[in-house]
């Protein structure tokens, strides 16, 4: 079993987007399809690897390589990982009280009780 991985671009208005392939492969055994396993787009090349699956530097420079053959422009490796970081948003916890009655209609049909007094 081997990888295959490949690269396609194409600009959409002014932002190009990278098309990235992986592919698993058998070649021992002859006549055997290849199957696509992962498929990531994305106007960041490293975002557009990282949704594909291709996580090993090595792959990611034949990609590169590879778009490089072609003439194809892109930003450089250092502008394409910065990622903008936002906080996280706080999380609100609400607590629900079940009213006596309620509680009561529940022990009437041998449920147990949902408020223990917290």
């Amino acid at each position: 079993m081997e990888y295959l991985y490949s690269i396609d671009t194409k600009p959409v208005g002014d932002k190009t987007y990278y098309f990235v392939k992986k592919l698993m492969t058998f070649p021992e055994f002859q006549g055997l399809a290849n199957v696509q396993i992962g498929y990531g787009m994305h106007t960041s090349f490293e975002k557009a690897c990282h949704i594909s699956g291709v996580h090993d530097s090595a792959s990611r420079n034949l990609l590169l390589a590879e778009l490089a053959k072609r003439n194809i422009s892109i930003l450089p490796v250092s502008q394409a990982t910065m990622y903008t970081v936002r906080p996280q948003k706080t999380r609100v916890k609400y607590t629900v009280q079940i009213a006596g009655i309620v509680n009561h209609w529940l022990a009437e049909r041998r449920a147990t009780f949902i408020n223990w007094g917290w």
